[in-house]
């Protein structure tokens, strides 16, 4: 019995300071990748995905390849209604492990 192939989409996920967005617009031309909260996240193929993870990690920026089996339609965070802060924790001691 054969198995049904489903489509794999493709989305570089960016951690930023104000929690993780996905890639929005690539600019080929120049080499750069844009995110932007208020925007619907950016499909790409499966090579450029893998690529654009790389050079984005290779420029200190934290990034991730995502697949899922259905298309992402919004951003992961609801970036109008919260404000993500992050906050250093206190040091833990030897007593506290």
């Amino acid at each position: 019995m054969a198995t049904k192939k489903t489509k794999k989409h493709y989305y570089v996920l960016v951690m930023t300071e104000a929690g993780p967005k996905f890639v929005t617009k690539v600019n080929y031309g120049d080499k750069t990748a844009e995110w932007d909260y208020k925007e619907k996240p950016l499909e790409l193929d499966k090579f450029w995905a893998e690529d654009l993870v790389l050079g984005l990690n290779l420029n200190w920026n934290q990034a991730y390849l995502v697949c899922q089996n259905w298309e992402i339609e919004h951003q992961p965070y609801r970036y109008e209604d919260y404000k993500l802060q992050w906050v250093e924790r206190e040091k833990e001691t030897e007593e506290d492990e």
